[in-house]
């Protein structure tokens, strides 16, 4: 241990003599600090036996600590709160969040040292000293004495933690001039997030232990309990929907994730966007639960909450989980024998269970839970994906093998015809090749006469018999097109006709008088590619193909909306020329088709010249 030798100097001065082994080692160093006061000598003696016989960090031999030698903004934590002050991008109480970490997980280790490179800055092995020290719950350099004992952190909460410590000392890998050549917490050792700490953090309920849970639930709570367990949409979207958010997508009824619950610096709640861009989005739901929306909705004003709590404000987390979540666990644990704990946010995953267990693909699965990327679904839920190992070799078979059997979950979810557009087997005999030229649509059926409500898109008129739809897809319209409006603005296009280009409406008419029939539904919408040729009499290109282009299309727009995979047109021109128009909602099979209409195209070539006509007059 650091002890104190006092001396008395020649000149009659005392001197204080702080000394210990490096590393508390029996052959360890001797190191030693002097000092010209008693009370300094034994803080810094504390200091040192506190860091386990090694010099305190950040402290110069002779001259002190770092934070007297160099500029406060460059110390840890003011410059740590000013990196998060300018952070971009976040609500205010994850600001808030994020200064608490800096100030009681990261300052006690790093107060007294500086973000810039050299002696007394962070070092990786201060880090990493660190990291363990969290895990551990081991008591922080610069811990009080009287400060609570530290509880050990979980592996997911460590790497929060180091998440955030590494993007503020890479602000000062980033600063002009720059403070620090690298990152020290490039190349730290976190904890294993394996299996078994996954499964403590997620609880996946089978679907009789969320009915257990549902009975057991107050009445006033059972409605957003299965709205959260049928959606899987976050707390905050669940509690922030509104009668207008109930829609109907391509026939089906629908809800609208548009705004969700947040908080700013102060903890105060407000309402907000959703947490990603792709988390605003429309899921559809059941007929069952749209009823008992639209019945909560009812007599409410548009922008009205659908869920309340005992007060009749906002239902607040904290308050759900302690009166109505907790004591259903707790009452479903004693009624029907329920092991699992799950949290509110459980329910969550637990649909998205459910959905894999029905064999949905991720990326349906990724768009209903407003997940940014695809990495987070897969990251979060590929663990549950072994139960398909049957379904995968079976769509390996079949994709390697065209006479194997059709795989039994293409045909239960209507993809049964994914592969229409790959190039045809030979036909056995008897059997007729499966058509592949363009087809005109159904047309949809009119309605009685009555009041329409008419949305002009791009100068089209389209008419609706409900008011809801046209707004659905006007909203649609404007979303899909919002890139080319923007870029008409600033080619300097008056407002006027920006406006015209985009949705403009709906307008209640008393009736409709057009030749188009009235929609009393959403029309289908969907993602179609084309491709264009033209072919002179002999087969030879009579242009450059246009490149595959892409965009969202609605059934009303029949020269363009098609909901199979590829589909071709081959139209004889003027002059002699041949034009074939491809398009469809599968980039590749449009390809494909391509080569097919071209191939048509040149056996008509060739039996026109076998006909010596080259073709049809001019």
């Amino acid at each position: 241990m650091a002890h104190i030798v006092k001396r008395e100097r020649t000149d009659g001065e005392t001197s204080y003599v702080v000394r210990w082994r490096a590393g508390a080692a029996r052959t360890g160093k001797y190191e030693s600090e002097i000092f010209s006061d008693s009370d300094a000598a034994k803080k810094f003696k504390d200091l040192v036996n506190g860091f386990g016989q090694e010099w305190p960090p950040g402290w110069i031999r002779g001259h002190g600590f770092v934070a007297d030698l160099r500029s406060a903004e460059e110390m840890f934590e003011p410059f740590a709160l000013k990196h998060i002050s300018l952070l971009t991008g976040i609500q205010g109480d994850t600001r808030t969040r994020y200064r608490k970490m800096v100030e009681r997980n990261m300052s006690p280790w790093f107060k007294n040292y500086s973000v810039r490179d050299g002696e007394g800055g962070i070092s990786r092995e201060m880090v990493q000293r660190w990291v363990n020290d969290l895990s551990e719950g081991t008591a922080a350099p610069l811990d009080a004495a009287d400060h609570k004992p530290r509880t050990k952190y979980k592996p997911k909460t460590v790497g929060d933690q180091h998440g955030l410590l590494h993007a503020i000392l890479q602000a000062a890998v980033d600063a002009e001039p720059q403070l620090r050549a690298t990152n020290p917490c490039a190349f730290t050792r976190l904890p294993r997030l394996d299996g078994e700490q996954v499964e403590e953090e997620m609880v996946f309920l089978e679907r009789e232990e969320y009915r257990w849970i549902y009975e057991c639930m107050a009445d006033d709570a059972k409605d957003l309990a299965e709205t959260l367990a049928e959606t899987g949409v976050r707390w905050g979207e669940a509690t922030a929907l509104q009668p207008r958010d109930l829609r109907r997508r391509n026939g089906r009824p629908a809800l609208r994730v548009q705004r969700a619950w947040k908080r700013d610096e102060d903890g105060k709640p407000y309402l907000g966007a959703p947490k990603t861009k792709k988390s605003r989005r429309t899921i559809v739901i059941t007929w069952k639960l749209d009823a008992m929306l639209r019945r909560r909705a009812k007599g409410k004003v548009p922008d009205a909450l659908l869920f309340t709590g005992p007060a009749g404000g906002r239902w607040d987390a904290g308050t759900f989980r302690r009166l109505r979540w907790l004591p259903a666990i707790e009452l479903a644990a004693e009624r029907f024998g329920l092991i699992k704990r799950p949290r509110v946010h459980d329910l969550r995953h637990s649909h998205a269970a459910w959905l894999i267990a029905a064999r949905v693909p991720l990326p349906a699965i990724q768009a209903r839970l407003g997940h940014e990327s695809i990495t987070t679904t897969v990251d979060r839920y590929g663990h549950l994906l072994d139960a398909l190992d049957d379904e995968v070799m079976a769509a390996v078979a079949w994709a390697m093998d065209p006479t194997a059997p059709l795989p039994g979950f293409l045909a239960q979810t209507g993809l049964a015809g994914a592969g229409n557009w790959l190039p045809p087997l030979p036909p056995r005999e008897g059997a007729a090749l499966p058509e592949t030229v363009w087809e005109a649509d159904d047309e949809v059926p009119s309605v009685p006469d009555g009041p329409v409500f008419v949305v002009m898109l791009d100068g089209r008129e389209v008419p609706f018999a409900d008011r809801e739809y046209a707004h659905q897809v006007a909203d649609q319209w404007n979303d899909d097109h919002a890139g080319e409006l923007e870029a008409l603005r600033a080619d300097g296009w008056s407002e006027e006709k920006v406006v015209r280009r985009g949705a403009v409406g709906p307008e209640e008419r008393p009736r409709w008088n057009g030749g188009e029939s009235v929609w009393t539904r959403v029309p289908d919408r969907r993602f179609v590619h084309c491709a264009m040729a033209s072919y002179n009499a002999d087969g030879s290109l009579a242009f450059t193909p246009f490149p595959v282009t892409g965009r969202w299309t609605w059934e009303f727009e029949a020269d363009s909306y098609t909901a199979k995979a590829a589909e071709y047109r081959i139209e004889r021109r003027p002059r002699g020329t041949i034009e074939t128009q491809v398009r469809g909602v599968s980039e590749e099979a449009v390809a494909v088709s391509s080569l097919v209409a071209r191939a048509e195209v040149l056996k008509m070539c060739s039996q026109d010249l076998e006909r010596g006509s080259g073709g049809p007059a001019s």
